[in-house]
């Protein structure tokens, strides 16, 4: 059965010269419910990884819990807890046939060999290997390599599924493929999953839930749509994405709605938090438009021809330069690098941020 995992005011403090230590996650408190599939998500050293090594055991707390179901499994070996973890690096033994390294977990349960070779005959099946149980590691592919991998985490019927970074060796088409055939097991299964990435399109593609950490601390937690549309601090916007930040001053609030102006323009923005005076507006690229007259008057600076989209730098009044995305541009206008034009926002697609 699917468990929740709990993290209480967890705290993990590296030695370091000096004595006061490195503090590479500091009091994270975060409830993953039984099922869902959470990803952390943030730069290098933000404490994601550190945080699912102590989950997995291979970490210990410097304070706080880890529960997983309704037992405190802080202080326990990685054996003790019911949890696999799924490597970048694959961690395959190469003497072995696929198979066996499949089935290498269940060596240690108490599984009956038909059971076992029942169970890893299935899990095979489920993530596409039918038919390479005999061939060894290195004569497989990438893709395919991690699938072993994958199988040999689900074969042992783990209460919480752990990955570490696991598509970072495959190219960018075999990443694609295979975070959404992760997705479609963890799903099928129904298994709890916790996740660890800092590739922002992989983190929207597979969660339920994205947790966006920095320098130990949670940023921000939800959904894929509240984090890239409804970021709470500027550091989630600008990690999340391409965006752009214009000034603007909040004039009233209307109805939980806020009005702005922004370059001699108002702007309503919908479902707005209560922010007063200065303040920025956050928009994502596609959210931008340019036009011949009635807007922001801008200029172009660059522009790119991506096929389904054009991708404009253009320089407001102020100097600063913003990005637009005007999709299918070969039924739109098309603007002249130099090209005085317009710039116009869609309302409902703008958030509110304090300076």
């Amino acid at each position: 059965m699917p468990q929740r995992v709990e993290l209480r005011e967890l705290v993990k403090i590296f030695p370091a010269p000096g004595g006061s230590g490195v503090r590479a996650v500091d009091g994270v408190n975060l409830t993953i419910q039984p099922g869902e599939m959470v990803t952390f998500l943030g730069p290098s050293g933000c404490g994601k990884t550190t945080t699912l090594r102590m989950v997995a055991g291979f970490e210990m707390p410097s304070s706080g819990q880890i529960f997983i179901g309704n037992e405190d499994v802080s202080t326990k070996a990685p054996n003790e807890r019911d949890t696999a973890m799924v490597f970048q690096s694959y961690a395959l033994f190469p003497h072995m046939t696929v198979e066996e390294n499949v089935g290498y977990g269940l060596r240690f349960r108490k599984v009956s060999k038909a059971e076992a070779a029942e169970r890893v005959q299935r899990i095979m099946d489920l993530v596409g290997l039918k038919g390479l149980g005999k061939r060894a590691p290195g004569q497989l592919s990438g893709g395919q390599q991690q699938r072993v991998a994958l199988a040999r985490a689900l074969v042992v019927e783990p209460q919480v599924l752990l990955f570490d970074e696991p598509l970072s060796n495959l190219d960018a088409k075999l990443r694609e493929y295979m975070r959404e055939e992760i997705r479609r097991v963890q799903q099928e299964l129904g298994i709890t999953a916790i996740y660890v990435t800092h590739d922002q399109s992989e983190a929207m593609a597979l969660s339920d839930r994205i947790v966006v950490m920095n320098a130990g601390r949670i940023e921000q937690v939800g959904s894929p749509q509240e984090i890239y549309l409804r970021p709470a601090t500027r550091f989630v916007a600008d990690f999340i994405g391409k965006v752009n930040f214009l000034p603007c001053k909040v004039l009233r609030r209307e109805n939980g709605s806020a009005v702005v102006e922004s370059f001699g323009r108002q702007i309503t923005v919908h479902d707005a938090p209560k922010i007063d005076g200065e303040a920025s507006l956050v928009v994502r690229p596609e959210a931008m438009f340019l036009e011949k007259e009635a807007g922001i008057p801008v200029s172009v600076v660059s522009r790119v021809y991506l096929g389904s989209a054009m991708e404009y730098r253009v320089k407001l009044p102020n100097g600063d330069e913003v990005t637009v995305y005007q999709s299918n541009p070969n039924l739109a206008e098309v603007f002249e690098v130099g090209q005085e034009a317009f710039l116009k926002l869609d309302s409902h697609a703008v958030h509110l941020l304090p300076n």
